[in-house]
């Protein structure tokens, strides 16, 4: 299963040649990635202080993106969850484009102790039920 954010292309967000800037592409990944945290992820009885980082991130970068009025579609889903991180791949796209692939990174963390903390159970449930091989 995949989660979908649907992102807004702002016209700030492009560069010289019209087209959506490439540092543009990690802050879309940003924003689906806290999308599918806050819906997701939210209410498994994590603590304020718990969360995850992003440790490593990568983008492929496949077709510019022009401004436009309709928003992209950022699929995530989970491609292995370990006892401290997990990994994530996205695809930015439209019905009828494929713009980027990315995968990331993500560590279990714990800010208060600024230490990786293990998955906890329900965190691990929900991820499992996006967890998908990358292709």
């Amino acid at each position: 299963m995949r989660h979908i954010y649907e992102c807004s292309v702002r016209f700030d967000d492009l560069d010289a040649f019209g087209h959506v800037n490439n540092v543009t592409f990690a802050e879309y990944l940003q924003e689906a990635r806290v999308d599918f945290a806050h819906r997701q992820l939210a209410g498994t009885g994590s603590s304020p202080h718990e969360g995850s980082v992003v440790v490593h991130q990568s983008i492929d970068y496949l077709a510019p993106v022009p401004f436009r009025t309709e928003p992209l579609q950022v699929e995530v889903w989970v491609t292995r969850v370990g006892t401290t991180s997990f990994e994530v791949a996205y695809e930015v796209k439209d019905d009828t484009t494929l713009y980027a692939r990315a995968t990331g990174v993500l560590v279990a963390f714990d800010v208060r102790a600024n230490t990786p903390r293990p998955v906890s159970p329900p965190e691990r449930e929900i991820l499992e039920r996006f967890l998908e091989p990358q292709p």
